[in-house]
């Protein structure tokens, strides 16, 4: 089991808790700056701009743990997958299933303290880096900072508590580990990657219908005040954690529809029966993403709203200029980039998630793929093939975030604007669209690399070895 319990297994690990510290870091150490710069300026109650901006910061944070505590459990899994026949083999001389949950437990809390530390690290030090450029520049008052405030320790204990919860749930595949697989090379998904339980789905749709219900209202009071966003809001979290909680009921189909595209290839027909083999696996890797572009879009869509509509008050209005309508739509602008920067994040954290899936399927058709090699497929379109594979799990998560994105966002800024009256019109932003698809092409090639290295390293003859 000392594969399991050591750092370098999971490197994947470490780098998703570095990440949310690092994230999590710079977000606490922002709000203190900002209070500081403006401190300078002798504005008044600048606690409540603070107030503000750390519980923006805080939401950033803990969708950023959530996704993070997701791909972790999937990186666990994927490492027990690795180790099965280790596992069987302890099984079998009479180890039990809590002593080996332990054990990987242990691991993960290690894994957390060491990931959570070093991103304490990467954040303090790239916060000072900021602090020290734009001080040059001009654009914050040459004064002290606070670089490590006491609440740096919140994202740290956040992280590794997060990272600890994942292993250990995670690690209940241990339990479904039987000694005679270890008389076996072959790894099949665990049944709780190939369907999903009732109480999951039930309380998916209560979440999601509790939620429609809220934006509901929120819609149906915009017309009286602004106000009618919070509870459009919270409509919005509540039916996308029930999205989320039943994500291995609603990615299936969209991984099935995708990959029907080009399904007359042999080679992609084959990736995207692959991607079906464990649905439930899939489908958490693919919902990490699918936050990240949610989120994106939604914000995008929102202020891309506000800026339309804003744009045509501005410009009906006496004495306007195209100064003032430029200086507005360049407000805007600079708004959506620095949400998207932050948002990313997430999405970066997600994008190993499906990393760890693709290579989790590699090592349970180890065997398949040397037989594949066997009946004439070249290594070429083995490459193909899992590239394929990936490709569909991406577009299906960003197909899936574009939708949810759009209509999120359009509730969000019919319900912040419906006191003027009209019926405001979706408006997603080109540049975000953009951001999004490269970055999935990206993201799908990147995710290929180290699984495409490990197939090429299955030999045809390991299809005929016998047990």
């Amino acid at each position: 089991m000392s594969a399991l319990t050591s750092l370098r297994e999971f490197r994947p690990t470490i780098l998703v808790a570095a990440l949310g510290t690092t994230f999590g870091s710079a977000l606490v150490i922002a709000p203190g700056i900002v209070s500081e710069a403006l401190a300078t300026t002798g504005l008044d109650d600048i606690g409540a701009v603070r107030a503000i901006l750390s519980v923006v910061g805080w939401l950033f944070l803990g969708i950023a743990l959530y996704v993070g505590a997701i791909v972790t459990a999937n990186t666990c899994a994927t490492l027990i997958a690795g180790q099965t026949r280790v596992i069987a083999l302890q099984r079998l001389v009479g180890a039990t299933g809590a002593t080996l949950r332990s054990r990987i437990t242990r691991a993960g809390l290690l894994v957390g303290v060491v990931g959570g530390l070093l991103g304490a690290v990467v954040g303090t030090g790239l916060s000072a880096v900021f602090v020290l450029v734009l001080r040059e520049n001009g654009f914050l008052p040459d004064t002290a900072y606070t670089l490590v405030p006491w609440e740096l320790v919140l994202p740290i204990a956040a992280v590794v508590l997060a990272t600890w919860g994942a292993f250990a749930a995670g690690s209940r595949r241990v339990l479904t580990v039987t000694p005679l697989e270890a008389l076996s090379s072959s790894v099949e998904p665990s049944h709780d990657d190939v369907r999903s339980g009732r109480a999951r789905v039930v309380w998916s749709v209560v979440l999601v219908v509790l939620g429609g219900g809220l934006m509901a209202i929120g819609l149906t009071a915009s017309a009286l005040s602004p106000m009618a966003v919070l509870p459009a809001a919270l409509g919005g979290f509540v039916s996308f954690a029930g999205i989320a909680l039943g994500a291995t009921v609603v990615m299936p189909p969209v991984l099935q529809l995708v990959g029907r595209i080009g399904a007359k290839d042999p080679v992609v027909l084959l990736a995207g029966r692959n991607a079906m083999r464990a649905p439930g696996r899939s489908s958490r890797a693919t919902i990490g993403l699918v936050i990240g572009v949610t989120l994106l879009v939604t914000f995008a869509v929102a202020l891309g709203i506000m800026q339309h509509t804003l744009e045509t008050v501005v410009s009906g209005q006496p004495g306007a200029t195209p100064a003032m309508v430029a200086a507005q739509r360049d407000f805007f602008v600079q708004l959506g980039a620095v949400v998207s920067v932050i948002v990313g994040f997430s999405a970066v954290i997600a994008a190993v998630g499906v990393v760890n899936a693709l290579a989790l399927s590699v090592v349970q058709r180890r065997r398949e793929l040397g037989l594949l090699r066997v009946l004439g497929l070249t290594g070429a379109q083995v490459r193909r093939m899992i590239v394929t594979e990936a490709v569909q799990m991406v577009v299906a998560a960003v197909v899936t975030g574009l939708v949810l994105g759009t209509v999120y966002g359009w509730i969000g800024g019919q319900t912040l604007l419906g006191t003027l009256g009209t019926v405001v019109t979706p408006v997603l932003p080109p540049l975000t669209l953009g951001i999004v698809v490269v970055g999935a092409l990206v993201l799908a090639v990147v995710a290929t690399i180290a699984p495409v290295r490990r197939a090429m390293r299955v030999p045809p003859t390991e299809a005929l070895a016998v047990d």
